[in-house]
């Protein structure tokens, strides 16, 4: 009954493999082309017709794309072709077609070969009797589903290394695989197949004598059970308690499943008749051997020689104390059939009864002891084997995943050199950018300063034009004016004279103003005279840290600037401030000089803007040549000034 689950997993799977790679542009195609390989191959997966006939239409599509190896159908087809041989039992040409596949000159969907080695580990498994190479198979079943990344193919191949583990002797190993089975089988998704791997824990820890553990997993397994499964469970879980020596329960479940009308129906009953026989039996209860032979005739007649052993060897134990001799009968019938299995555990099952019933012969025991030591040496050789073949398929995937991380390693250094590359270029390109826009808004700037300089310097030459006309107009203008009155009034020409030579002095301080500041190596001297010449007589004036200045290091437009500055700085304050001390303090900074005025006259409040009103052209002289000047004044208190300027 299992193996005939397993292969309809195997059925299960090739149907939706063949169904999940056609295309929609085959199917077409095939409707348009009665003689194209679509068209043979959608007739071959038709249940329809008849396991020949679709082994004929697979092979009319196979020959189409035999020569075609790089064709995506190659594989397919040709799985589908070994599926239809393995079905009809050619097990010769589904040796030879299973080369082909596994050639390493064709390229093969992942997917594809790794249902070919499913469909191989069966073969293996169940029809030529070769557990090794049934369990090579399904790693590499297990290897090209992780490719693919099919978690339920992984776990489905898990299960069935698991079961030939187990059916090998080898429990603690199939327990190990078959946890890892879990880690791909989930119950939300497979609950079968999910079931079937807790089942098969369950009886590795019945092999291994963990009766609670196998107890606590058919508790788990039973519930969510259905169908004829729930038959397979039950009569496991029976079978545990019976080794127990707990018949009641066992037999209280076989009896239930006795008389199920699933049971009738299922491969199951001559199983579960044969224990429900054997558990009265043990549990004292007066069974008469027909019981037994029940079973045993249902197992004959649809050749269930593993079931047969069971049935013999119950029998053998149920004469053993009545009939030795029909014992001995029974135990050589599963001798018999256990070497036509190549079952030798079996076998020395049977000899060990034999041995209670003539503990006097030592054919019996030497061949015990034959089979005890050749059970031990296969049984560490088949134990190596699967470790190996799961060390190899280790081995293997860490290879693969370090090919492909290198391969991921290598492209992401590519990258990081292309993304190096552009940044670079980018970087280059953007530099270039900003240098240029740097450049054309600084020569933008120039330009807007040279233009706002020259605007500047004419509305200071205008402003300062405006001034001298204003002087010569209240100054020297009323003078004239005044000698003119006195001429026509025919004054004394003593006093007229006394009024021209008054002309004379103020027009000589007047070209004095505003000619050309000597800048040479007597400009503090000349800057010093200046102010001495304009300060009123009553006027203290304290000048410090003028030693500090390198004064030849000006530039000449600074040096006028700032005795033009000063100028009208002293102008105003003979005019407005009645200071009896003014300091003047200069220092020499990281930028240029700082000169720092300050007086205590009478200062002017912030509503009056009458000095600065009037240093209006002080300001666009020191801005001209990118100097400040702050002014800070109170009524009653001084006036003050902060100018700075460049050297």
């Amino acid at each position: 009954m299992l193996y005939s689950r397993f292969f309809f997993i195997i059925c299960f799977l090739t149907i939706g493999c063949a169904n999940r790679t056609d295309t929609s542009s085959d199917f077409k195609h095939a409707r348009g082309d009665r003689d194209s390989i679509s068209y043979y191959d959608l007739k071959a997966q038709k249940k329809e017709y008849s396991l020949q006939q679709r082994k004929e239409f697979a092979t009319k599509a196979f020959i189409k794309v035999r020569h075609k190896t790089a064709d995506s159908r190659f594989g397919r087809l040709l799985y589908q072709k070994n599926y239809l041989h393995l079905l009809l039992g050619e097990y010769d040409s589904l040796l030879i077609y299973d080369k082909t596949m596994n050639s390493e000159h064709i390229a093969i969907d992942p997917n594809v070969l790794a249902l070919q080695q499913y469909l191989m580990g069966y073969y293996f498994d169940t029809i030529d009797q070769q557990p090794d190479s049934a369990f090579v198979c399904y790693t590499r079943s297990k290897f090209y589903y992780q490719q693919v990344s099919d978690s339920i193919g992984m776990g489905k191949a898990l299960l069935n290394m698991g079961r030939i583990q187990k059916k090998q002797n080898d429990y603690f190993g199939s327990k190990e695989t078959l946890t890892e089975a879990l880690t791909f089988i989930k119950e939300e998704t497979d609950a079968d197949t999910y079931l079937s791997v807790l089942d098969r824990l369950a009886q590795n820890h019945r092999k291994l004598q963990n009766f609670e553990e196998a107890q606590a997993l058919y508790k788990i397994i039973i519930p969510k059970s259905q169908g004829v499964d729930i038959i397979t469970y039950k009569n496991n879980l029976a079978t545990i308690y019976i080794d127990l020596g707990e018949y009641s329960k066992g037999l209280k479940i076989l009896r239930q499943l006795s008389s199920d009308s699933l049971v009738n129906e299922s491969d199951q009953k001559a199983r579960v008749l044969d224990n429900l026989a054997y558990a009265r039996w043990l549990s004292g209860v007066d069974v008469n051997d027909e019981a037994f032979l029940v079973p045993l005739r249902m197992r004959r007649m649809v050749n269930d020689q593993l079931g047969a052993i069971a049935s013999y060897t119950h029998l053998g134990e149920f004469y053993m104390g009545r009939q030795p001799n029909r014992a001995m009968v029974y135990f050589d019938s599963v001798i018999d059939i256990s070497r036509n299995l190549n079952n030798p555990r079996a076998e020395q099952e049977a000899l060990k009864f034999k041995m209670q019933l003539a503990p006097q012969n030592i054919t019996y025991k030497n061949r015990y002891i034959t089979l005890q030591d050749s059970l031990y040496a296969s049984e560490l050789k088949v134990k190596t084997q699967f470790a190996k073949y799961k060390y190899d398929d280790k081995l293997k995937q860490e290879s693969i995943l370090r090919l492909e991380k290198e391969k991921a390693t290598k492209e992401l250094e590519a990258s990081r050199e292309r993304t190096a590359k552009w940044a670079f270029f980018i970087g280059v390109l953007g530099l270039l950018i900003l240098l240029v826009l740097g450049y054309y808004l600084y020569k933008q700037r120039v330009r807007r300063l040279k233009t706002q300089n020259r605007a500047d310097r004419v509305e200071a030459s205008y402003k300062t034009e405006a001034v001298l006309s204003q002087r010569l107009h209240d100054d020297f203008g009323a003078g004239l004016h005044h000698v003119m009155l006195l001429v026509q009034s025919k004054s004394e020409p003593e006093k007229i004279l006394n009024e021209l030579d008054k002309l004379y002095q103020q027009s000589r301080d007047f070209s004095r103003e505003i000619n050309a500041v000597d800048t040479g190596v007597n400009y503090k001297e000349a800057l010093y005279t200046m102010l001495d010449q304009i300060k009123p007589g009553n006027t203290r004036l304290l000048i410090s840290g003028s030693k500090e200045i390198a004064w030849q290091v000006l530039s000449n437009v600074t040096k006028i600037t700032l005795y033009k500055v000063l100028r009208e700085l002293f102008i105003n304050m003979a005019k407005h401030s009645q200071a009896t001390i003014v300091t003047l303090n200069f220092k020499k900074n990281s930028e240029g000089i700082e000169i720092r005025y300050s007086d205590n006259g009478v200062g002017v409040s912030q509503n009056k803007k009458i000095i600065k009103n009037g240093l209006l052209n002080t300001e666009k002289r020191i801005e001209a040549i990118g100097g400040t000047i702050t002014f800070d004044s109170k009524q009653g208190d001084g006036f003050k000034a902060l100018i700075t300027m460049p050297i």
